[in-house]
Formats: C-alpha cells, sequence, structure tokens
C-alpha cells in the first residue's frame, strides 16, 4: 500500500510539473487547470489505481486534465466499478457527482450495483440503486441486480430492490429465473425470501 501511495502522489507531482511548464498554471492553481499537450491516457494505471484506493486527489487532478470519466480497464472496468468493489463509498459517491455512467458494465455486462452485491457492500449497493439505472438490467448472462442479491444471500436488499421496480420473475439468458437458480442450489433461504417477494417461479 505504501508503494501505492507514492506512486499515486507522483502523478499529482507530474501534472503539476507539466502544468506550470506549458504555462497554463500558477502555482497555487496547478492541479486545477487541465495541461495542454499531454496524453492523459498514459496514466490509467494511476487512475485505475487512485479508484481502487480511494484517492479522490489523484482523480480529481486527472478529471481535470480531461481524462475520460468512463474509461475502463482491459476487463471492461470503469473507476466507478473498481469503487463499488473495493468498498470505496466516497470514491463512488464523488464519481457520480462528476457524473460518471453508473449503468457501463465490466465485458461480462455486470455494473457496479452487482459488483457491490456481490461483495455485501449494501450501503454502495443503495447508493447504485437510486441512479437512473434500470433496475432490470441485465449482465451478458442475463442477470439482473435482483439474481445476484438472492444468489449471495443480499436478502435484505431484495425487498428494496422489487420497490424500484425489479422483477422477482426475470428468465436470464439459460432460461432460469432467479428462484429457478436458488432451488437447483438447495438454498432455501434464498427460495423463501424470494417467495415472501412474490415470485410465482
Amino acid at each position: 500500500m505504501k508503494n501505492l501511495v507514492y506512486a499515486l502522489t507522483g502523478v499529482l507531482a507530474v501534472l503539476a510539473s507539466v502544468a506550470l511548464l506549458s504555462g497554463c498554471a500558477s502555482p497555487s492553481e496547478r492541479l486545477s487547470v487541465p495541461t495542454a499537450g499531454v496524453d492523459v491516457r498514459k496514466y490509467d494505471k494511476e487512475w485505475f489505481d487512485a479508484a481502487r484506493a480511494g484517492r479522490w486527489d489523484i482523480t480529481q487532478a486527472l478529471l481535470e486534465a480531461h481524462f475520460p470519466i468512463d474509461a475502463k480497464t482491459p476487463q471492461g472496468y470503469t473507476a466507478l466499478i473498481l469503487a463499488a468493489y473495493d468498498e470505496q463509498p466516497d470514491m463512488l459517491r464523488r464519481l457520480l457527482a462528476a457524473g460518471a455512467n453508473p449503468c457501463l458494465g465490466d465485458r461480462n455486462g455486470n455494473t457496479a450495483l452487482m459488483g457491490a452485491l456481490y461483495k455485501g457492500e449494501t450501503d454502495i449497493a443503495r447508493t447504485l440503486m437510486d441512479t437512473s439505472c434500470d433496475i432490470n438490467q441485465t449482465n451478458n448472462a442475463g442477470e439482473t441486480a435482483l439474481a445476484f442479491a438472492a444468489l449471495f444471500g443480499r436478502f435484505d436488499l431484495l425487498p428494496e430492490l422489487v420497490k424500484k421496480g425489479a422483477d422477482p420473475d426475470h428468465v436470464d439468458a439459460r432460461g432460469n429465473t432467479a428462484m429457478q437458480t436458488v432451488m437447483a442450489q438447495g438454498n432455501q433461504a434464498a427460495v423463501r425470501a424470494l417467495r415472501q417477494l412474490g415470485a410465482m417461479r
């Protein structure tokens, strides 16, 4: 972690130096003015590391240098998805406020909400449930956030998902509902939780 902090802090110094050399900023403004002529995508690693570590100072500096907020890793992860998965609620809220798209999925179609449900980050999940994304959005397997909540035991969130419009009888790409999937796994607790929501099949 110490090496990560040193690396991220170094990005601030580089951006500040380029801004000063290009005449774009005074010393007091060096992190608030875009750096002309700099290929910010060479800072991809630092951008995504900052999201994982909750380093908004790095993220903000790169945003001010016009780094694309919805840039993706080769696996399709955005900074928002990484913040959700790596337990960084403050980073996630700041990214949302800055305009990050919470509806984007990774290369498997899994969204930030699905990642938060998988990890059991209920507060982060609730924040993402309040965005404008379709609550029945599916990943590449046709699974919804409700299916993730049922599969990974986030039963307290199931009623909230349904209240926001989640379909408890949604059929995934394999032709199974969440109920059928958890029944096949022998997960009786999930079966009961889904039945209480009115799941019929």
